[in-house]
């Protein structure tokens, strides 16, 4: 007889590794092919898959600013509970080839070693309206830390986020109520952590905001 709490879908490694290889009938692998694919649990997983090319202390520049808007428009959506959507321009577009390597192998390694932790346990209070809705806007707060156009130093401005992020998604796609407090001693420790750094980053992204203003003066 098989348990009641056993959990009726495939692992969530299993099913990045397949669409990841191309078992999806010819079709190039997006966000939302992902999200249609997985089994009515493709937010988190696209959610986890946005955040997990930064989980390394180096990451490729310039990708958390598109996934971390991409990852925070779905936790405000998730939070509003509204159906699992991207606009077409994000959600649309090929992953490139270099970046489903990447997931391959470190990102699938990754959720392998997640889901030998993650499981519904002590889960009553996750699926309260409120607190689901509390959990989705803290994603995507974290979201926005990880889109923030920062430079190399401070190190793990990307890494950091990340973590959260999928602690956070993975402990509510399980409504896993003991993980769920690592993702908040992550975002915790996140927030503490840009706090620290925060007059830099100011001032760093006061400075980018000027170029980029005077780049789109010249342009326009």
């Amino acid at each position: 007889m098989e348990p009641a709490n056993a959990n009726p879908h495939p692992p969530l490694s299993q099913s990045l590794a397949a669409l990841l290889r191309d078992e999806t009938g010819g079709l190039a692998i997006t966000l939302n092919l992902l999200l249609d694919r997985t089994a009515g649990r493709g937010l988190y997983l696209v959610i986890i898959v946005l955040s997990l090319p930064f989980v390394g202390p180096v990451s490729v520049p310039g990708m958390s600013p598109p996934f971390g808007l991409a990852i925070a428009l779905l936790a405000l959506g998730l939070a509003r509970g509204q159906a699992p959507n991207l606009p077409r321009r994000i959600g649309d577009r090929a992953l490139p080839a270099g970046l489903k390597k990447v997931l391959l192998s470190g990102g699938v390694k990754f959720l392998r070693g997640l889901e030998r932790l993650v499981k519904p346990r002590g889960s009553a209070w996750m699926s309260w309206r409120v607190i689901h809705a509390g959990n989705a806007l803290l994603v995507a707060f974290m979201a926005i830390l990880l889109a923030l156009p920062l430079p190399p130093v401070p190190p793990f401005t990307n890494a950091l986020p990340s973590y959260a992020i999928i602690l956070l998604a993975a402990a509510m796609l399980e409504e896993d109520g003991v993980m769920i407090w690592l993702g908040y001693a992550a975002a915790l420790g996140t927030t503490l952590y840009f706090a620290f750094w925060a007059e830099f980053i100011a001032k760093h992204l006061f400075h980018w905001g000027h170029r980029l203003a005077h780049f789109l003066h010249l342009g326009s």
